[in-house]
């Protein structure tokens, strides 16, 4: 007769905080921690930040009204994406931003709106401006297909432990590009640019030449006289030689 052998299988159970901490893991990359609040992912970082106006600067949102607000679009099942200062700081540092910009399918506005009821500020054609104390709101209908598949391509991220959509890096850097051209004070274009340089630089084996390929086409895409084809035409040349600059020259977009 063979021996009775007790045997023990050790399951790891993992506690709250290292379920907090396996989550931070999951939304923050290679050289990005250095930037970060202590035990905060980069989304939240740009948060606690705007919440906390630092160097004097005054306080421009709250994390727990904009957690509020993306609760409530999940609830309702509104298909949106983070984009703006938010989404620039889940992809590269975080900084204080002005406000929450989130594009969303025209079809899901009107559940926007019932969402938000109450806190509507003002609205055009373009966006849609609600405001909940110190925090701005800016709904931005995606009325370009381009747009639209950055809403459908969406990305997870956690804010305060709630999983919120944001942009991914494809259709975030386009986003930058388009709002160059036509910024009409330099110093929010140079900014505008630095961003692009900063998300670049920041992720360069996240991006390949078929982003590359896939941003160049959307933007010469949006062309539809000779003066937008040079417009853009001249944003794309930028990009190559920001991808030169950065030795990613084999990503370069070939322009005829």
């Amino acid at each position: 007769m063979q021996p009775f052998v007790w045997s023990f299988a050790y399951v790891y159970c993992p506690t709250r905080k290292d379920q907090r901490i396996i989550a931070l893991l999951m939304t923050t990359f290679p050289g990005q921690e250095e930037y970060l609040l202590k035990g905060h992912n980069a989304l939240e970082t740009c948060v606690l930040l705007s919440e906390r106006g630092l160097l004097g600067t005054k306080r421009t949102m709250k994390q727990e009204t904009v957690k509020e607000v993306l609760r409530r679009l999940n609830e309702a099942g509104v298909r949106y994406c983070i984009v703006g200062g938010l989404a620039l700081a889940h992809h590269s540092v975080p900084r204080q931003t002005q406000d929450v910009d989130i594009l969303v399918l025209p079809e899901d506005l009107q559940l926007v709106q019932q969402s938000l009821q109450g806190y509507e500020l003002r609205g055009t054609p373009v966006v849609m401006v609600f405001q909940i104390g110190e925090t701005r709101i800016d709904i931005i209908p995606a009325n370009l297909r381009a747009k639209r598949e950055a809403v459908l391509a969406y990305i997870e991220d956690l804010l305060d432990g709630m999983t919120v959509r944001v942009v991914n890096l494809r259709d975030l850097i386009p986003l930058k590009l388009w709002a160059i051209p036509d910024r009409t004070e330099k110093r929010i274009r140079m900014l505008d640019e630095a961003d692009v340089v900063g998300l670049i630089e920041m992720n360069p084996q996240r991006i390949s030449s078929e982003d590359i390929a896939y941003i160049s086409r959307n933007l010469l895409g949006l062309a539809y006289t000779p003066a937008d084809t040079n417009k853009y035409r001249a944003q794309v040349e930028w990009l190559n030689d920001v991808l030169n600059e950065l030795g990613l020259a084999d990503l370069c977009y070939p322009l005829i």
